[in-house]
């Protein structure tokens, strides 16, 4: 990651118009709200230097990961997931194993992705499980949430459960997709978790 940022940022001439949640495939359900202003009181933190409570940490055997630096009680909102938003069909030569569905329509030309590999934010380096062992799936202490604000879509990232302080947090990257056919999983962004812990 070369570049920090707190906010989606649009791939070349791609306007942030093509964020519409209303043209997406699934019903993005707004925020009650309360959650509304949680999110800007979350957001209003940002913009104060308040960081959340949290820590990118290196380990040569796993690699970057975020652990948490203070007790985190469950739903509490830990950041949001940003990065540069691309069009589905411009993604075919990326490297990158952090990309996000951010808005999916029926054309790969319409359908964006958030990927975090040049400008992005701490949530690109949450530790992912391994979709096929149980116990590495009873770890996963993080869940996303897409939602409509202000007929954009946004993702943000919370607990799923309580987590402790100096406790690593997990995400299951494959969280609503397993189970799906293989096309389906393809499409929305199925990531083999495999080699995971």
């Amino acid at each position: 990651m070369e570049i920090y940022s707190e906010k989606l940022a649009y791939h070349r001439a791609l306007s942030a118009s093509m964020n519409n949640a209303t043209l997406d495939l699934n019903t993005v359900a707004p925020l009650s709200k309360k959650n509304v202003q949680l999110f800007l009181e979350y957001k209003a933190n940002l913009k104060k230097g308040v960081l959340p409570p949290l820590e990118v940490v290196y380990d040569e055997s796993i690699g970057f990961m975020v652990k948490s630096l203070v007790k985190l009680i469950r739903h509490t909102i830990m950041t949001k997931y940003v990065g540069e938003v691309t069009p589905v069909d411009q993604t075919g030569n990326t490297s990158s194993d952090s990309l996000m569905n951010l808005l999916q329509t029926r054309d790969d030309s319409t359908s964006l992705i958030i990927d975090p590999s040049r400008i992005g934010n701490m949530a690109r380096f949450f530790s992912g499980i391994n979709n096929r062992k149980f116990m590495s799936k009873r770890k996963a202490n993080v869940r996303t949430r897409r939602f409509d604000l202000d007929e954009e879509c946004r993702i943000v990232l919370f607990t799923a459960k309580n987590a402790e302080a100096s406790g690593m947090l997990h995400y299951d990257y494959n969280a609503g997709i397993e189970g799906k056919d293989v096309e389906l999983m393809v499409r929305m962004g199925f990531y083999d978790t495999s080699n995971f812990l």
